[in-house]
């Protein structure tokens, strides 16, 4: 067999846990179908990731390698605004990824939409055209738009049709369609899948005895660090005062007496600094109420953080794929959401439309609001729990198999 030179976009490091998922699920997903002796994978890692560590949480050897593009830190480096744009301008025409890979793959998430950028997701998509022209080009994985900018539409209409694009939820595929009349691969959300270690019970048993966590005496809460990029509330006061209410009015309820709370960082810089955020918040609650709470502030990497979300009884999180873990591995999470991704993957694909809060308004976390939604979630989801867990596996396991025929395909 050739060997495969394969590269991988938007994988920069682990320091989000849902990123890092999709990229260890889709490496190992290559390294099993090729043989590992058989590749070679590079990923656009930051200059501060450690690809040993990277290693370290694969099953098998891999032939890993850095992907340098030195142009766009060279071009940000250049001090005068307009001279800055007018090489921009000249990288984005005349520069194209991927020269001498077998393939490239657009690693999923929800890149292509105007929540994190208002342009970028044209730009993306043009520099992916160009890319196919010269080998294949694969978008795994993706919850694409929605968009309301007139270059993303013209991109979405009349480029994408042209790269080998996979949606990782029906919202988004029926969305395509209906409004550019482009036709996805339909998949599911690559962290839906087994990560590679999660069956090593050494590693799960050591993480919860690390932080005293018994399986089923705790539930878990991710503070997303969103709020800073003016998501959720615009106040962070606010915003931890509302969640601080939220732990101490579950601390009362009767069916989570002698329950620990686990408070759960998922992303760390440079995305967000969640493991600040959790420990202000963490400080701000009753001193006898910190007894019973575990704060998990380290960054403990992808097979680790799963194995706390899904031991629990439960998640609250404001992160997706927090969500994602803890359904993966058979438990109810109550999503506070702040995009339409969380409709398409975590209510249709998954089938847990009653678990969402659509709270991307100031209003709800102004007036108090959004600790009564929990409650009410919370109360919803504690009456139904076995239905929904018996639910969420069957659900789950459909799902994965999408991601299993997609991974074939590619």
């Amino acid at each position: 067999m050739k060997k495969q030179k394969i590269l991988i976009l938007h994988f920069a490091n682990l320091n989000n846990y849902g990123t890092g998922m999709m990229g260890l699920v889709t490496i190992q997903a290559l390294a099993d179908r090729y043989g590992s002796e058989n590749i070679e994978i590079y990923c656009d890692f930051d200059g501060e990731t450690s690809i040993d560590e990277i290693k370290n949480e694969l099953n098998s050897k891999v032939e890993l390698y850095r992907y340098v593009n030195k142009a766009p830190a060279k071009i940000a480096n250049i001090k005068i605004g307009i001279i800055r744009k007018f090489f921009s301008l000249l990288y984005l025409l005349f520069y194209t990824e991927g020269i001498g890979f077998s393939k490239i793959i657009v690693l999923g998430g929800d890149d292509l939409s105007e929540y994190y950028s208002r342009n970028g997701a044209a730009i993306d998509i043009f520099k992916k055209f160009k890319s196919s022209f010269l080998t294949k080009v694969i978008i795994l994985g993706q919850s694409i738009g929605p968009f309301n900018y007139r270059l993303n539409r013209l991109a979405a209409k009349y480029l994408l049709p042209h790269l080998e694009v996979y949606s990782r939820d029906l919202h988004c595929t029926e969305y395509m369609l209906s409004e550019f009349g482009v036709k996805l691969n339909q998949m599911a959300d690559i962290a839906l899948m087994d990560l590679p270690l999660q069956f090593d019970k050494n590693i799960e048993n050591d993480i919860l005895s690390k932080y005293g966590l018994v399986k089923d005496r705790y539930y878990c809460i991710v503070v997303s660090g969103l709020q800073q990029n003016d998501y959720y509330c615009d106040d962070l006061n606010i915003y931890l005062q509302r969640f601080k209410e939220i732990i101490e009015s579950l601390y009362k309820e009767p069916m989570l007496e002698n329950v620990k709370i686990c408070l759960l960082a998922h992303t760390f810089p440079p995305f967000a600094d969640e493991s600040d955020l959790i420990q202000k918040l963490d400080s701000m609650l009753d001193v006898n109420l910190r007894d019973n709470v575990v704060l998990v502030k380290e960054r403990i990497l992808q097979n680790r953080a799963r194995f706390i979300l899904g031991n629990g009884l439960f998640t609250i999180t404001g992160r997706m794929h927090a969500a994602v873990s803890t359904f993966q591995m058979g438990k109810p999470a109550i999503c506070l959401s702040y995009s339409a991704k969380y409709k398409g993957v975590i209510g249709d694909s998954i089938g847990m439309n009653d678990l969402i809060i659509e709270c991307n308004d100031p209003k709800l976390w102004n007036q108090g609001d959004i600790v009564n939604l929990v409650l009410e979630k919370y109360h919803y989801m504690i009456s139904n729990y076995e239905v929904l867990c018996l639910k969420i596996k069957d659900r789950v396991e459909s799902q994965r198999q999408l991601v299993i025929d997609a991974l074939n395909k590619i």
